[in-house]
């Protein structure tokens, strides 16, 4: 996320391929994480979904990880929410 900050998007894409070759696809809301930093809320979803139908433990964060911020107007983010059943 910080090369795609500073505007160094090979960079970004590359460490991005390192950390899904390293987890094998497996570290999906990581990789969500990513993509919502970068303005990508297609693919971030898609990520998200992807964990859902995996059991990825990970989703547990999807409520308090503010890295999914940029996320939580879009309506597909929000039946996420709502199908994960959290406590309010």
């Amino acid at each position: 996320m910080v090369y795609e900050k500073l505007g160094r998007r090979a960079d970004a894409e590359a460490m991005l391929d390192r950390l899904r070759k390293a987890t094998k696809d497996k570290d999906t809301i990581q990789i969500a994480q990513v993509y919502a930093q970068w303005g990508a809320p297609d693919q971030a979803l898609d990520w998200l979904e992807a964990g859902m139908r995996q059991r990825d433990p990970g989703v547990a964060r999807l409520k308090t990880s503010n890295l999914l911020d940029p996320l939580r107007n879009e309506p597909r983010f929000q039946a996420i929410e709502r199908e994960l059943k959290f406590p309010d």
